[in-house]
Parts: structure tokens; sequence; C-alpha cells
């Protein structure tokens, strides 16, 4: 019986060991589950803080890329606009250059006008105080009449050119060309600086063809060459000198050379006698004045029409001024 009781209370006692094990491992499985669906609430409420982070930098980057966007538009209008302004700037730049490079052109016109003027007024004073004198004859008195005629009219063309200028309406250095007897026009200026020769008796020769020589020129701009050749080797040679007048033809072009015997020029004067400004070393021998222009203003009118200038001379020896333009 004790035995039996023994047994029965290890049983009991075994039992209620086993029971005991398996209420603890209840328990720890419920804490388990427990646990665990804390866990997947905390992963689930941070799973959707990242998805509201991600949503709020995907709304931040299309509102930078928006802003972005507007940006490069807004550079593209600024490179169109300062490109416009570097255009409009050179525009001005080059408007200002050409302005400033007509007026140059237009007081050098206006220079070469006032040269060119001189010339023909002094002829004119020249003829009247021929005409001044009593012992001329009718054909002499009607040559020096025909030459006022000419002169004057050289005159007033030269006047109408002037106040082109001055109204605005000046057009750069231009040849008016037509077919022009070019041997008559070296003989009307010779006999135009006579007058002033036989004044300071030089005597002045001319030496060409009796035919007629047509070419296309500007027929009062090289009548400002010939008169500015002729009337400066009358202005600068002594009483008693010698001026002469040759032209000649070859094949293409047309050359005249006025040789006087004269004071001569140094090398030096040679090398720059046809430069702006230049004034020579030799003074007029009358009551003449120079300006520097004349042989520049020469330079440009044969250059203008295709042709060339030269000169040759030794000191004491005299001088040879040239120039040659086409025939055709």
């Amino acid at each position: 019986m004790d035995s039996l009781i023994g047994t029965l209370s290890a049983v009991v006692l075994f039992l209620a060991i086993i029971g005991f094990v398996l209420y603890l491992i209840k328990i720890n499985v419920f804490s388990s589950k427990i646990a665990s669906g804390e866990s997947s609430n905390k992963q689930l409420k941070k799973l959707n803080n990242l998805n509201m982070e991600n949503e709020d930098l995907n709304k931040e980057i299309k509102f930078l890329e928006d802003k972005n966007r507007r940006l490069k538009q807004k550079i593209e209008q600024l490179k169109s606009v300062i490109k416009t302004l570097e255009e409009q700037k050179n525009q001005l730049e080059n408007s200002e250059l050409k302005l400033k490079d007509l007026r140059y052109k237009k007081d050098e016109a206006l220079a070469m006008l006032a040269h060119d003027i001189k010339n023909p007024a002094s002829t004119i004073k020249n003829f009247v105080e021929l005409l001044e004198s009593y012992d001329l004859n009718a054909q002499d008195q009607n040559e020096i009449l025909g030459g006022l005629v000419e002169v004057s009219t050289r005159i007033v063309k030269l006047a109408d050119e002037f106040s082109n200028i001055v109204a605005e309406e000046f057009e750069p250095f231009q040849m008016k060309k037509t077919k022009t007897d070019f041997y008559k026009t070296v003989e009307s200026i010779v006999k135009a600086n006579k007058v002033k020769a036989d004044k300071k008796n030089i005597k002045v020769r001319l030496y060409q063809p009796k035919d007629d020589l047509y070419i296309n020129m500007d027929e009062e701009k090289i009548k400002e060459v010939i008169d500015n050749y002729v009337s400066n080797a009358v202005k600068y040679c002594p009483e008693n000198s010698k001026v002469e007048v040759v032209t000649n033809k070859d094949k293409n072009f047309v050359t005249l050379e006025v040789t006087d015997n004269g004071y001569g020029l140094t090398e030096d004067e040679v090398a720059h006698a046809f430069d702006k400004g230049t004034k020579l070393s030799n003074k007029p021998t009358g009551d003449e004045t120079s300006s520097g222009l004349g042989l520049w203003i020469a330079k440009k009118i044969v250059e203008e029409h295709h042709g060339k200038v030269w000169l040759t001379s030794k000191k004491s020896f005299g001088s040879t001024f040239a120039f040659k333009i086409p025939i055709d």
C-alpha cells in the first residue's frame, strides 16, 4: 500500500512537472507570437515611413527637374539676347568705322577740290593781266577769251562738285569716264599755262601727234593731273628756263612726260614726292603758293584710271614728271 501510494505520488509529481513544463512552453510560444507581431508592426511602420520619404523625394526631384528645365530655357533666352546685342554692337562699330572713313574721304575730297580750284583761278588771273596789255592783236585776244571761257567752265564744275560735298551728296572719288580726245586735252592745258610761263620768260613746248586719240577717261580729272605737272614745272623753274611736254603712245598705254631744266630734286625727295602733304625743298620762283597736295592728288587720279605715275630727277639738272594710262 505504501509502495502504491509512493508510486502514485511519484506519478502525480511527474505529471505535475510535465504540466508545468508544458505551461512554460505555452507561455513562451505565446510570448514569441506577441513579440513577432510587434516586430511586424514596426517593420510595416518603417516601410510606410520609407514610402512617404520616397514620395517626398520624388516630388522634390520633379520640382528640381522643372526648375532646371526653366533655368535652361532662361539661359538659352539670355544667350540669344547676348548674341543679338553682340551683333548690334558689331553693326554699330562697323557703322562708326564707315562714318569715320566717309568723313575722312570727304575731308580729302574737299582738300583736293580746294587745291584744284587754285590752279585755274590763278590762270584766269594771268589771262586778265594779259588782256590789260595794249599790244595784243585780235587773234591774241580771241585766244585769251577762249582760254578764259574754258578755265571758267572748269571752275564752275569744281564749284558744283564742292557744293555737292557740302550738301552731303558726296560719293567718294567717283570717276566719270567718257571717250575723250587725250591730245586735245593736253593741248588745252599747255595753252592755259603758257600765259603764266610767258610772264617768267619760260619756254613751254608741246610735242605730240596732230591726229586724235580718244580714250575712256574722266576728262576733268586728267586735266587736273596734266595741269598739276605743267603748272608745277612753270612754278618751280627760274626765269628763262625751258619746259617740254611730250606724249607717247604704244599699243596699250598713252604716256605724258613733263620735263624741265630747273633746280632738280634729291633722291629722298624723289622717293616721297607723291606722298600726301610732301613739300619739296625747291621754292616757287614767282608769287605762287604750295600746299603739298598736288602730286598726291595726281597719283590718286591716275591710279583710279588703272595707270601709273613716276618721277626722275637729279639735283641741279632738272626733273621729269610722268604718268601713263590705258588707251583701252
